[in-house]
């Protein structure tokens, strides 16, 4: 009987664990996603059951893999009804936590890719502003996680209205 409770136990907290989210996998698969395909169903998978009040960050990597599945998309439909689901998305948790440089840096690097005509660019000079000004009060691992990917966007750029 305490085996079975003892091995109960061992295997509840081993699939809770498992069920946690990692923000650093999470990182490395918004990385990965933006350039494959399956990395960014993966990042849907481990974020899909998400809620902006009880982890936003998982909340926003949502937001970024339904983004990013809609780049993979082929239907047009449902390309533009997955870029506005995790536009709302992403726009809402960042109205919530504005002040927060990872989300602000996330929606820059997606403004970034977006084309043009989507219309979607509004925010990059502002967010590249709060990226800059507030980059060095960061932790040392979202600096590493940052900085090499937004001096490769910024470029020294101080408009963002056309590219």
């Amino acid at each position: 009987m305490r085996l079975s409770v003892i091995l109960f136990l061992f295997v509840f907290f081993n699939e809770t664990r498992a069920q946690e989210f990692n923000l650093y996998e999470a990182r490395d698969l918004f990385i990965e996603a933006s350039k494959n395909k399956e990395m960014a169903n993966k990042l849907y998978e481990i974020t899909k059951n998400s809620s902006i009040d009880t982890n936003y960050k998982k909340y926003t990597y949502n937001a970024l893999a339904i983004l990013l599945k809609s780049k993979y998309a082929i239907n047009p439909f449902y390309k533009i009804k997955s870029f506005k689901e995790g536009k709302e998305k992403l726009d809402r948790v960042i109205h919530r936590f504005p002040n927060d440089i990872e989300l602000r840096f996330l929606r820059f690097c997606v403004q970034n890719d977006t084309p043009d005509f989507i219309n979607y660019k509004k925010n990059m000079q502002e967010d590249s502003r709060l990226i800059k000004d507030n980059i060095s009060k960061s932790s040392e691992k979202l600096q590493h996680f940052i900085s090499p990917i937004f001096k490769t966007l910024n470029y020294g750029r101080t408009s963002y209205t056309s590219r």
